[in-house]
């Protein structure tokens, strides 16, 4: 049977970015923020270090909250390390809550917004396993709905599609899938990399992954894309599936192929 296939050029990843809220100060408010310096309420040391990321906002050398010394929206690829938290009454009298961070190489260091601070490490190994449980099961679901019968993994399809996941990365452009002569109704491949200014902060396990992967190609997400896999997904003719994913810190690779073949 002739090749089938269906490229998607980019996948859909929950990102979080900072918006930048202007201020007016007066010379009144400035001498108050002077006059009264934040206070620290009350102080907790983690027993061992956390490896967090950072999704914006500003680091301040001390509790006090006096002195900015860095934006963190240029640390979003750099690896922290949380050791203890603050709870910290500003010079207005609002309550919040600041990591103490200091990077891997020691040369970043100082408080940042508990709001900005997320204890999974955005460069975290994914659970290809898990990708493909959760991708099969949110796929299964829209079958359903629509009266379709449930595609079935398949475990020989799960080892070629592999196979092209992982040669997406390394081929780039010049990537040409191969089903190795193995009867399909066609495969699907994708890929995402994310910028510096939007990394991937969304996903933190496979599962999460598996399921972005079907929500953009069922444009649940990628609204604006045109109906790229929905006719293959969606097809009743199809009984299996495979599915292949490779990251790479920040870069996601998907590769499915589809089978109406006992």
């Amino acid at each position: 049977m002739k090749a089938k296939k269906m490229m998607i050029s980019a996948l859909t990843v929950l990102s979080v970015t900072t918006v930048g809220l202007t201020t007016v100060t007066t010379s009144t408010n400035m001498a108050f923020a002077k006059s009264k310096a934040a206070k620290v309420l009350k102080s907790t040391t983690y027993k061992s270090k956390k490896k967090v990321h950072v999704t914006g906002s500003w680091m301040y050398s001390n509790t006090k909250l006096t002195h900015k010394n860095h934006h963190m929206t240029k640390y979003l690829y750099t690896k922290f390390y949380a050791t203890k938290k603050v709870k910290i009454r500003q010079a207005n009298g609002k309550k919040v809550t600041y990591n103490y961070l200091k990077s891997k190489d020691g040369k970043t260091k100082g408080y940042v917004s508990s709001t900005y601070v997320y204890n999974q490490w955005g460069h975290g190994k994914y659970s290809v396993a898990a990708y493909r449980k959760n991708a099969v099961k949110k796929l299964n679901e829209f079958r359903v709905e629509k009266g379709l019968a449930p595609l079935k993994e398949d475990a020989k399809l799960d080892k070629i599609a592999q196979k092209n996941a992982d040669r997406m990365r390394k081929e780039g452009k010049a990537f040409k899938g191969n089903v190795e002569g193995t009867p399909h109704a066609g495969w699907i491949q994708d890929a995402y990399i994310a910028p510096k200014s939007i990394p991937i902060i969304g996903y933190e396990n496979g599962l999460q992954w598996g399921q972005g992967t079907i929500y953009s190609w069922m444009r649940v997400t990628d609204r604006w894309r045109d109906i790229g896999a929905i006719p293959h997904l969606m097809n009743p003719k199809q009984t299996k599936i495979g599915f292949g994913g490779m990251q790479h810190g920040q870069e996601l690779y998907e590769f499915a192929i589809l089978s109406h073949k006992d």
